[in-house]
C-alpha cells in the first residue's frame, strides 16, 4: 500500500487507550500476508511473528492507541469529558467530536461562548475540563457516562506531508507494516516479532506485558518525537529521516550497530539525546524479565497531541527500510 494512503487510513481509525479493537483488527488484516502467525494478547495488543533462522528474537514495538476522552457526566443535552492521555484542553475548543455509544456512533460539538458575550476576564481565561461541555442536541442515541470520544478529524495529504489525528503513534504502526512488506523479500536470521501495543498513553501496559510474553533478545521501540516548531528551533526536521535516541536509557552497543547499518545502506538518520526516561515504551520494555537490549527510533512529528499532527511519509519509509535491514544484518 502507498505509504501516504496507509498513514491516512491509520489516522482516521479511532482507538483511544483501552479501546483499540478497531485499529488492531485493521492492522491484523493488513499484515497477515507478510507474517507466519498473529495473536492478540489478553490486554488486546497484536503480536505478529515472522520466522527466521532462529539466532534470536528481535522485537519491534509501536503503540496503536491515541489520546481521547471519556464521558464523565451527562447533564440534559450536555456532557462533560475527562481526557484519556495528555490532551491540552485548549486543543478541544470549538471542535467536533465522535462519541461511541453502545448503540452506535454519534456526533457532538464542543461549543465556545461567542466573543460578544464574553467579558474581559472570561476572555482571558483558559477553560479546564470541568468547564467544557459537549452539546448533545445533535445526537439521536443516548450518550452515557463511560462512552468514549475522539475529536472528529479526517486526515489529509498536501505538499508531500500527511496531517491528521493519532499519527502519534500510527505513523510508527505504518513503519511496521512497511517493514514487514520489505522483509517479505529477504531471508533473515532473526525471528522477528512486531508488537502493536495498547494503552501506551495511559502507562505502557501493552508493551510491558507483550515484552514479558515474547522475552526478546533485542527490542527496537518506535514512537514519534518533536520536529522543529516555532518559536522553538531544534535540529530535528520532517523529511530528514527517522531519529535515533542516544543516552543512558538505550543500549549503546545496539545503537552503534544500528547506526552502522544505516550508514552502510545510506538510510537517512537524525540523532536525539535522551538524558533519562524517554517517556516511551523503551522505559518499560528494557526492564522485563532479566533485561532486554533496547533502542528507541522515532518519527519526526509536528503538533503532537493535537488533531493536526504532521509527518513526512519519507521518514516512515526510511525507518521501515532500516528495520528490515537490521533484521537481516544485525549480529548477535
Amino acid at each position: 500500500m502507498e505509504t501516504r494512503k496507509l498513514l491516512m487510513e491509520l489516522s482516521n481509525l479511532d482507538g483511544p487507550s483501552g479501546y483499540e479493537t478497531n485499529v488492531v483488527s485493521y492492522i491484523k488484516s493488513v499484515i497477515e500476508p507478510f507474517i507466519d502467525e498473529a495473536r492478540t494478547t489478553r490486554h488486546g495488543s497484536l503480536i505478529g511473528y515472522k520466522k527466521g533462522k532462529g539466532i534470536g528474537k528481535l522485537a519491534f514495538f509501536a503503540h496503536v492507541d491515541e489520546i481521547g476522552f471519556v464521558v464523565s457526566k451527562v447533564e440534559g443535552q450536555f456532557a462533560r469529558l475527562e481526557p484519556v492521555g495528555g490532551v491540552d484542553p485548549k486543543v478541544v475548543y470549538a471542535s467536533k467530536v465522535r462519541i461511541y455509544t453502545k448503540n452506535g456512533v454519534e456526533r457532538g460539538v464542543i461549543g465556545m461562548l461567542a466573543p460578544h458575550l464574553q467579558d474581559l476576564e472570561s476572555g482571558k481565561k483558559v477553560l479546564m475540563y470541568d468547564e467544557i461541555f459537549v452539546d448533545l442536541s445533535l445526537c439521536e442515541r443516548d450518550v452515557r457516562v463511560g462512552d468514549i470520544a475522539v475529536i472528529d478529524q479526517t486526515a489529509f495529504e498536501t505538499n508531500g506531508k500527511v496531517v491528521g489525528k493519532a499519527l502519534d503513534n500510527r505513523a510508527s504502526c505504518g513503519v511496521l507494516v512497511k517493514a514487514l512488506e520489505f522483509l517479505k523479500k529477504y531471508n533473515h536470521p532473526w525471528d522477528v516479532y512486531v508488537v502493536f501495543s495498547v494503552q501506551e498513553e495511559t502507562g505502557c501496559l501493552g508493551a510491558l506485558t507483550s515484552a514479558y510474553e515474547i522475552n526478546p533478545d533485542v527490542a527496537i521501540v518506535m514512537d514519534v518525537t518533536f520536529a522543529s516548531e516555532p518559536p522553538f528551533s531544534d535540529h530535528i526536521e520532517l523529511g530528514k529521516g527517522p531519529v535515533i535516541g542516544l543516552g543512558p536509557v538505550v543500549d549503546r552497543n545496539l545503537v552503534q550497530k544500528i547506526i552502522e547499518i544505516a550508514k552502510k545502506h545510506n538510510v537517512s538518520l537524525q540523532e536525539e539525546a535522551v538524558g533519562g526516561r524517554s517517556g516511551t515504551e523503551t522505559d518499560f520494555v528494557q526492564l522485563v524479565r532479566n533485561g532486554v537490549r533496547t533502542s528507541l527510533i522515532s518519527i519526526p512529528l509536528k503538533y503532537m497531541h493535537t488533531p493536526v499532527e504532521m509527518v513526512d511519509p519519507h521518514d516512515v519509509e526510511e525507518l521501515a527500510r532500516l528495520l528490515s535491514l537490521v533484521a537481516v544484518e544485525l549480529e548477535v
